[in-house]
């Protein structure tokens, strides 16, 4: 053994000739340091979710740009360049935000869905007092402003199952469809065509969910 001061060898009493004391024991276990853990947030933003939404969001831009331009250059009043920027903005938001994870899951939907509905009720003010659309099209934008939040509310927790997120989306797509045709014959006593494409539909998230559970068994 040697001394862990001088380097000394230390001779069989213990104690080292030039420093005069026993040597000290050394730690085997160290006790690993510990990070602290932040607990706010909704999660790391990787390279590939940083990625996509640059991607995206550089091909959104030419669009929204565009059609600012061309409205401006060629209209003088009543601009429509708004339908297109704001559905622009609703598709970044619904495909940017959940992917980016800079939110809460909750919080994510919510954004979502005020977003959806407040360009709604844009198409709305910009159309004036269209009664067919507010009476008919109005509850299925708000319907699939719901499922939407609702998907990226699903979408954006971490180490998301993609079979159950498929399988909630072909639900809803069942869904949707009796929805469609229930507000344009009012009566969900006359319905005939969505019915049947719903039963598709909610036959595949069935099957969805079994791979999943399936996928789910052979992890363990």
């Amino acid at each position: 053994m040697y001394c862990s001061k001088c380097g000394a060898l230390i001779p069989d009493n213990g104690v080292c000739p030039n420093c005069a004391q026993a040597p000290q024991p050394a730690i085997e276990n160290p006790a690993p340091e510990t990070v602290p853990v932040s607990k706010t947030g909704s999660g790391k933003i990787t390279k590939g979710s940083k990625t996509y939404a640059a991607l995206l969001t550089a091909a959104m831009v030419f669009p929204a740009s565009l059609s600012v331009a061309i409205d401006l250059s060629f209209h003088n009043y009543d601009f429509w360049f708004g339908y297109v920027v704001g559905a622009i903005f609703v598709a970044w938001v619904c495909l940017v935000l959940p992917a980016m994870r800079v939110t809460p899951a909750p919080v994510t939907a919510l954004i979502c869905f005020a977003s959806i509905v407040g360009y709604v009720f844009f198409v709305l003010y910009k159309l004036g007092h269209v009664e067919w659309l507010y009476q008919r099209a109005l509850p299925l934008f708000i319907l699939f402003a719901i499922f939407v939040s609702i998907d990226a509310a699903v979408a954006g927790r971490k180490n998301v199952n993609w079979m159950s997120l498929l399988s909630l989306i072909s639900f809803e797509i069942g869904v949707y469809l009796v929805a469609i045709e229930a507000t344009y014959t009012r009566s969900l006593e006359n319905l005939h065509w969505s019915p049947i494409l719903a039963c598709g539909f909610i036959s595949v998230a069935a099957v969805f969910v079994a791979f999943a559970y399936i996928g789910k068994i052979n992890k363990k």
